[in-house]
């Protein structure tokens, strides 16, 4: 099954940090697993690159990889929903963005793997279909 990996992750990952969800995906590249992104993990991921010489080479791998793309203007309007439908259950996201990510996963019916409390929230609440991935 599809991952979508988190910017969480990708930072733990890329910037030698250990966590359960580094080493998932560490495991997931070496095993060649079905790794995707999407557009706001893209813009997430890139502001933090401060090393010129590791762009081109980050650009590279994550172009040849799957891209979850959204529905517009379709995945924002449920992002929206989903937002304030967890609010109005007493569940505060600090992220539209995180909304966002949990609805393109249930959209394109893909796990994700996430070190990131609003998206353990969102995934938690019973309001989004939308799965985490095993972590190690």
């Amino acid at each position: 099954m599809r991952i979508l990996v988190d910017t969480s992750v990708w930072v733990d990952f890329f910037n030698g940090h250990r966590s359960r969800e580094a080493d998932t995906l560490a495991r997931c590249i070496e095993e060649r697993e079905d790794i995707a992104t999407c557009g706001v993990i893209l813009a997430e991921f890139f502001q933090g690159i401060r090393r010129r010489e590791d762009l081109r080479a980050l650009e590279a791998y994550f172009r040849e990889m799957p891209s979850l793309a959204p529905r517009d203007p379709d995945t924002y309007l449920a992002a929206a929903a989903l937002f304030r439908n967890l609010r109005a259950k007493g569940v505060t996201v600090r992220s539209t963005i995180d909304c966002l990510i949990a609805r393109l996963a249930e959209e394109h019916d893909t796990l994700i793997l996430a070190r990131d409390r609003d998206l353990a929230a969102i995934l938690g609440s019973g309001l989004c279909r939308a799965r985490p991935a095993h972590v190690l």
